[in-house]
C-alpha cells in the first residue's frame, strides 16, 4: 500500500504566505486519498481528496512536492 510513499508527509511548492501540506490516508483504485492542510493567515483548512498515482509521482519527480516534517500548526486542526 502507498509504495514508497507509506507513512510520508509532503510541502507543497506553491503560493508565498501560505504553507500547504499533504499527507497519504488511504489508496483506492482511482489512486491515493489524501489529506490536505493549508495554513494561512486565515487560519487552518483541511481537505481530503484524490489524486491518480500518476500525477503523485509526476509532482515527486518535479519538486512540486517535497517530502517533509509535519508542521506544527497542522497538529492543531
Amino acid at each position: 500500500m502507498y509504495g514508497p510513499y507509506r507513512m510520508k508527509r509532503f510541502r507543497v511548492k506553491g503560493i508565498p504566505g501560505v504553507e500547504t501540506y499533504l499527507r497519504l490516508i488511504g489508496e483506492n483504485s482511482e489512486g491515493y486519498v489524501i489529506l490536505i492542510t493549508t495554513i494561512n493567515k486565515a487560519g487552518i483548512r483541511e481537505s481530503e481528496e484524490i489524486i491518480s498515482r500518476h500525477l503523485f509521482d509526476a509532482c515527486i519527480r518535479t519538486g512540486f512536492l517535497n517530502e517533509c516534517e509535519e508542521p506544527a500548526a497542522a497538529c492543531i486542526a
